[in-house]
């Protein structure tokens, strides 16, 4: 999975791998599975304890979940997206990897390949490092909770505390090792692309290949950034909602750019080098073409056609589609601020109508 590590019998497989493989519900219904453990188990912490319930009343005598319910749900909404990342991830380079191959030299196929593989033994230690780090930072928050609450750890249990006892080092080590994956892959493919592409000028479709990959990347940040986004559906914080969707926006589209760039540059440099061995040969030619040689003179003229079809070839590995798709995943943030907003007017033509 990464660089030019390949497949031996220490590496590794994490956790949520080994999940998805052996799950017998396939990858959507496993995933829902664990968003239902994760939040069904806040409902029934807080439906048993009753400290807080799960639900409330307010002015309207609308029935809506209660504060900290709302943010179990999101917590559990991020853990889901964490334990999924690793294997829509694994699945796109199944999926795009013989594509991929088709774009890499001969002496890349085993980098490819890993992508879709296991993780790299010297990269035991981070992945070991990064959940205890996750799991202290999990028991410290809740410590500081208690300590600042003065609750004592058996009042802390016989609530919703509980819930967050048991979720908050699962989900800060989920978040610490999906940032570390991010930078190793991205090393890797920026790794792949410096050493194993080469540019054909004439078939650049094969490198769009790399606009989708940049996508996935893209997305998975923003899904992300949409999720974090319910902690700010209210309106009295809808000026920080969009300060959020804008950083959310320029956020995807700074991943997305950093991971067709190095093709993008590759591209540019491929174009410079054969636009230098035009301009060299038509030096060659002008002379005698502007004597009167005919055959010269049409070679010149040939040369300038192509030297124009090489100008106008793309420098970006995005085919319309890609292109198309990534100007909607921007928008994934702006959907919680959104459909916030459409509730609350909908609920209020609702109480006004009654």
């Amino acid at each position: 999975m990464s660089g030019d590590e390949t497949d031996t019998p220490r590496d590794f497989e994490p956790f949520e791998l080994q999940l998805y493989r052996f799950s017998p519900f396939g990858f959507r219904l496993t995933t829902f599975l664990i968003f239902v453990i994760a939040f069904g188990s806040a409902l029934l912490i807080a439906w048993l304890t009753q400290s807080p319930p799960p639900f409330a009343v307010n002015d309207e005598g609308m029935i809506h979940l209660t504060d900290v319910l709302w943010i179990t749900f999101v917590l559990s909404l991020i853990l889901t997206t964490g334990f999924a990342l690793n294997e829509s991830g694994k699945r796109l380079w199944e999926g795009v990897g013989e594509d991929v191959l088709r774009a890499v030299t001969l002496d890349g196929e085993a980098t490819v390949r890993g992508f879709a593989g296991r993780v790299p033994a010297s990269w035991r230690g981070r992945y070991r490092l990064f959940i205890l780090l996750g799991f202290l930072i999990g028991g410290g928050l809740n410590i500081g909770i208690m300590l600042g609450e003065g609750i004592g750890f058996d009042r802390y249990v016989s609530s919703i505390g509980l819930w967050f006892l048991i979720f908050s080092g699962p989900l800060y080590a989920m978040g610490l090792r999906a940032g570390l994956d991010v930078a190793r892959e991205s090393s890797a493919i920026r790794r792949l692309i410096r050493q194993h592409v080469e540019v054909d000028l004439f078939h650049l479709e094969r490198l769009t290949v790399f606009g989708t990959v940049g996508l996935r990347a893209a997305i998975s940040w923003l899904l992300m950034a949409g999720i974090l986004l319910l902690f700010l559906v209210d309106a009295r914080q809808a000026w920080i909602g969009l300060l959020a969707v804008f950083l959310a926006m320029c956020g995807g589209f700074w991943i997305f750019t950093s991971a067709v760039r190095p093709v993008h540059d590759k591209i540019r440099a491929a174009k410079g080098a054969e636009l230098v061995r035009i301009h060299e040969r038509m030096a060659t030619l002008r002379e005698a073409a502007l004597a009167g040689d005919t055959d010269a003179a049409g070679a010149l003229a040939g040369l300038t056609d192509y030297e124009i079809w090489i100008e106008q070839r793309p420098e970006w590995p995005l085919s319309p589609s890609v292109t198309l798709r990534f100007a909607l995943y921007v928008l994934i943030p702006v959907v919680p601020i959104a459909g916030a907003y459409l509730f609350e007017k909908l609920a209020d033509q609702i109480l006004l109508g009654v």
